[in-house]
């Protein structure tokens, strides 16, 4: 009785490693645009919530004051502020939450001062005391935007 001896031959090893490095080639730049858009949804939605508070702080009157979200731009890293008062330069720092982005990630907005205020009691936006309805748009380095609108009526939407 004699023993069949199995093994791989190095034909048949090297062709398996050069399978894993072109599958792992081909990878790597779909990982990387998963977390170029893993990480737009998740600042998109964190803008998103910050200013659904402030409009829903001003609507129930907290504090009896008004709310908003003041966007920091071009200061390094471009930065979101939630505060309490009637603008962001009359606002009562002591209340501030802020919150500062990612080196990849660039803030634009068509809001009057780049800061809306919503209205006590009925969440309106405002800006400088004037209507200010607008668009935040978020904005990744390498690829994509996000683009936040805020309506005459305060509502606030994500689109592509």
């Amino acid at each position: 009785m004699s023993k069949i001896r199995q093994s791989f031959t190095l034909i048949e090893l090297l062709i398996v490693i050069a399978i894993i490095v072109i599958l792992t080639t081909a990878a790597i730049p779909i990982y990387g645009n998963l977390q170029v858009e893993s990480q737009l949804n998740e600042s998109s939605a964190q803008i998103i919530q910050i200013l659904r508070t402030a409009r829903g702080r001003s609507v129930a009157g907290l504090n009896d004051a008004t709310h908003g979200v003041y966007f920091e731009i071009n200061s390094g890293n471009d930065k979101y502020i939630l505060y309490q008062g009637p603008s962001y330069t009359e606002r009562e720092s002591n209340y501030d939450r802020e919150t500062t982005l990612d080196d990849s990630l660039h803030i634009s907005t068509t809001l009057v001062d780049n800061d809306v205020n919503f209205s006590k009691g009925f969440g309106l936006p405002l800006g400088a005391g004037l209507p200010n309805a607008g668009a935040i748009i978020l904005t990744h380095e390498t690829s994509g935007n996000r683009t936040i609108s805020i309506n005459s009526l305060g509502i606030i939407k994500e689109s592509h």
